[in-house]
């Protein structure tokens, strides 16, 4: 059976672009699972009308392959 091109929408809040792409890799892998190999196929960032100075975005993740495949 050929597994099925989920693409995952992860939103996440952080004040860096590096603080929001270390917590949005995580979610991404346990979605996919620790093996999968992960492609991002959008970022989209703006600030965050609930908190100054912080920012939310979404990144579409898409399963390329998991390992042994």
């Amino acid at each position: 059976m050929r597994p099925i091109p989920f693409d995952l929408h992860v939103t996440i809040t952080g004040g860096t672009p590096d603080e929001i792409q270390r917590a949005a890799y995580p979610v991404a892998q346990r979605f996919y699972g620790g093996d999968a190999e992960i492609d991002v196929l959008s970022a989209k960032a703006e600030p965050d009308p609930d908190a100054p100075d912080r920012f939310r975005a979404t990144i579409v993740f898409r399963r390329i392959a998991t390992h042994g495949e």
